[in-house]
């Protein structure tokens, strides 16, 4: 079977910044597109790689899965993820990843294979401004088949030949094709402006309307020119991606890690709808769930805090009374004149006069 040159595999490397330059030649600008967040992977041996990636929930980030393979092929034990939509080279090592989930039946190779997936759980949760929705297998035929709106977020390079680092990300708009993919998995994204270039592996490819934004696949490559795709005889340009209708499974897997980290509040939801890859749309309720029972817990752990303090007041009030009593006590002082002494008992006892205060000799 004929197979894809990989063009979009992550290969720019970040280096010391120049002229910004934008991804997606031909693209719309998206500076803080929440959607899209950037990476960064260290392929080892002193290698480090720029991919992009679809933010799905707070904790959890939709790539390519060559995207997290190293200069082994082996999965890297380092990626960071950025803040979506912010600059590429605003990535700091304090933003490596916890997990890597990816595909059991990708293959690493130098083409573009099928099931091109990874699912990264974050260290840093982000801010997920419009929720997303993964498409279903159901979904993805109905919308081949009404060829519907498409649009992808990438941090690739900026044209063709360009050389400059790519910082803020583009997007594009095109159609899902009806052309039928060599993979049994994948599927076209079709544009007659904009084409995808390298370092737009894993960029989110959307469907979104007025009451959804739906997730369909991941960008994972096309025909290669030189930097970016080619284009087609119909002056078109074809970018291939992955579909995400039957990765239930790996999408619940990283929402278990996130939710272990988070006093695994989700373990009874785990044994409910682990095996069910169809029921990616409860995945995604349980999460939301989950962010609520976390904002409770919150709002408890303020309210006790606010006990705390009230009850330390109560305490230091308590002490200083104390404190006040113990002057009010009666106290004994042995006073002497010549060999005679004498005991006074009083709240602020006094010597006759007359006699003198024994030194060192008070008493409570």
């Amino acid at each position: 079977m004929k197979k894809l040159l990989i063009l979009l595999s992550a290969l720019f490397l970040f280096s010391s910044l120049v002229s910004p330059a934008q991804a997606i030649e031909n693209g719309d600008d998206a500076t803080g597109s929440g959607f899209v967040v950037p990476i960064l992977l260290d392929k080892g041996n002193g290698k480090y790689g720029g991919c992009s990636g679809a933010l799905l929930a707070p904790s959890i980030v939709v790539t390519a899965g060559h995207c997290v393979i190293d200069a082994n092929g082996l999965l890297t034990k380092n990626v960071y993820v950025g803040m979506a939509g912010s600059s590429a080279s605003s990535i700091t090592l304090a933003d490596k990843i916890s997990t890597i989930q990816i595909t059991s039946t990708f293959k690493n190779t130098s083409l573009v294979e099928d099931d091109d997936l990874a699912f990264l759980t974050l260290g840093k949760p982000q801010a997920v401004r419009t929720p997303i929705t993964l498409a279903s297998e159901k979904q993805i035929t109905d919308f081949k088949s009404l060829k519907v709106n498409l649009k992808t977020f990438g941090y690739g390079v900026y044209g063709d030949t360009s050389s400059e680092v790519v910082t803020t990300p583009k997007s594009m708009e095109g159609t899902f094709s009806n052309i039928n993919s060599i993979y049994t998995n994948s599927g076209y994204m079709t544009s007659t402006k904009a084409n995808a270039c390298q370092g737009d592996s894993g960029a989110p490819i959307l469907n979104i309307t007025a009451s959804q934004v739906t997730l369909v696949g991941i960008l994972t490559g096309g025909a290669g020119s030189v930097k970016c795709t080619k284009k087609s005889s119909d002056g078109s340009y074809l970018t291939l991606f992955t579909l995400v209708g039957r990765y239930a499974n790996l999408a619940f897997s990283a929402a278990t890690d996130v939710m272990n980290a988070q006093e695994k509040i989700v373990n009874s939801q785990v044994s409910q709808i682990a095996d069910k890859e169809s029921l990616l749309n409860q995945a995604i309720i349980s999460l939301s769930s989950t962010r609520n029972e976390l904002t409770i817990a919150q709002a408890t752990l303020n309210e006790t805090t606010l006990r705390k303090g009230e009850i330390q007041a109560e305490l230091d009030t308590l002490k200083a009374d104390i404190e006040a009593l113990k002057k009010k006590l009666p106290q004994t002082i042995i006073c002497v004149k010549g060999k005679l002494t004498q005991k006074v008992t009083a709240v602020m006892p006094k010597c006759p006069k007359g006699f003198a205060l024994k030194p060192s000799v008070t008493t409570p």
